[in-house]
C-alpha cells in the first residue's frame, strides 16, 4: 500500500466557499480563502515494516508562512503546506496561481520574500547545502552546459553528488528507457525540445533525492516517454521519495497521484488524497478530479475572466522578470 497522507483537523474542516465554518474572507471584501492545511499530518497507508515508525515520519516537504511578490504584486500569500515521503502530489491551480513560482522558490532558484522551506528536515535559506542534497528540479525549459554531451551530464551530476555507483548501468538503462541512448554523446544544443526534457529527467533520476520538483514535466514528451516517466516516478514514491509536479493532464493526474494540492491567489485552497478532497468539496464520492477542482475554482467572476488571467510560467506574468533572469 502506497504512503499516504490526509490533513489532521481539530474540526471538521470548511470546504468549499460559504458552505460551513473555518473560511477566511479578505479584509477587502474578497473570495473566502479556506484553510484546509492547517495543523498536523498524519502519516497513513504505511507498509508493515514501518508502521510502528508512522508517528515518527517527517514531511519531506514543509513551507511556513512563504511570501513573494514581484514589482510590489503579491504572487504567494503567505503559504503554508506539509507533504509527506513516499507520495506523488499533483500540483493545480488556474493560471496565475502561483504554481511555478511556487516550484522555483521550493528548487531554491529565487528567493522568497518571508517564511520558511523544509527539505526532508533541512531549512533551504539556513541549511542551504544539505537542502539541495535532498532536492531534484525539473524545469519545463531544461539548461545545460553546451561544452558536455547528454552522457558527460549524467555523470557531472551523479559524480557532484557521490552517486558513481554502477553509474555506466544505471546511465545507460535511463537513457535507453527516453530513447536518446544512440545521442548520448552529442551535445544537448544539438536536440530537439523532447529530448531536452528527457535528458533533464534523466539528470534528475541519475543522482539520489528525498524531494523531486517538476514543472509541466510531460508537456512536451511523446506517448511512450510519458509512460516512461510515469513508471519512473512510481518507482521514485515506492523507494521514499516525494515527487510533486503541476500538470494539466487531468486524466493522467487522477490516476497517478496520491494525493493533490489545490492552489488560487498565492495561497493554498486544500491538500489531501482525492476522498478527502471530494468530501472537502461536498461531492459525490466518486467525483472526478476536474470536477473537484473546478468545484473549488468556484469564483464570482465566473470562467471567462479565468481564462483571461493567462501568465502563469516566468515570474506569473507571462515575462521573466529582472529577478527571474538572474536566477
Amino acid at each position: 500500500m502506497v504512503l499516504q497522507a490526509v490533513p489532521h483537523y481539530s474540526h471538521t474542516p470548511s470546504l468549499k466557499s460559504g458552505t460551513k465554518e473555518g473560511g477566511d474572507r479578505d479584509a477587502g471584501g474578497g473570495e473566502i480563502k479556506l484553510n484546509l492545511i492547517k495543523g498536523d499530518l498524519n502519516f497513513l497507508g504505511i507498509e508493515n515494516e514501518r508502521e510502528s515508525q508512522s508517528n515518527n515520519l517527517l514531511p519531506a516537504l514543509e513551507v511556513s508562512k512563504l511570501t513573494k511578490s514581484y514589482n510590489g504584486r503579491l504572487v504567494i500569500n503567505k503559504l503554508d503546506l506539509k507533504l509527506p515521503p513516499a507520495a506523488l502530489v499533483g500540483l493545480l491551480g488556474p493560471n496565475g496561481a502561483g504554481k511555478s513560482t511556487l516550484i522555483k522558490l521550493l528548487s531554491g532558484l529565487i528567493t522568497p520574500d518571508g517564511g520558511q522551506i523544509r527539505l526532508a528536515g533541512a531549512d533551504l535559506q539556513q541549511q542551504e547545502a544539505e537542502a539541495r542534497r535532498q532536492l531534484a528540479y525539473v524545469p519545463d525549459v531544461p539548461h545545460f552546459y553546451p561544452e558536455l554531451t547528454a552522457l558527460e551530464h549524467l555523470e557531472l551530476l551523479a559524480r557532484a553528488h557521490k552517486a558513481t555507483e554502477n553509474f555506466a548501468e544505471r546511465a545507460e538503462k535511463l537513457l535507453r528507457r527516453f530513447g536518446i541512448w544512440e545521442a548520448r554523446h552529442q551535445p544537448p544544443f544539438t536536440f530537439s525540445r523532447g529530448m531536452t526534457q528527457k535528458l533533464a529527467l534523466c539528470c534528475a533520476f541519475i543522482r539520489p533525492s528525498k524531494v523531486l520538483l517538476l514543472d509541466e514535466p510531460g508537456g512536451t514528451l511523446d506517448i511512450k516517454s510519458v509512460s516512461r516517466l510515469y513508471e519512473l516516478l512510481a518507482e521514485y514514491r515506492d523507494g521514499g521519495g516525494l515527487a510533486l509536479f503541476s500538470s494539466h493532464q487531468w486524466e493522467t493526474l487522477q490516476n497517478l497521484c496520491d494525493m493533490f494540492v489545490l492552489m488560487d491567489a498565492g495561497q493554498v485552497l486544500a491538500a489531501g488524497t482525492l476522498p478527502f478532497l471530494s468530501e472537502a468539496a461536498g461531492l459525490p464520492e466518486d467525483a472526478s478530479l476536474r470536477e473537484i477542482y473546478l468545484s473549488f475554482m468556484y469564483d464570482e467572476a465566473g470562467p471567462e475572466e479565468e481564462e483571461d488571467n493567462e501568465g502563469e510560467g516566468e515570474g506569473e506574468t507571462g515575462t521573466l522578470t529582472q529577478e527571474e533572469q538572474e536566477a
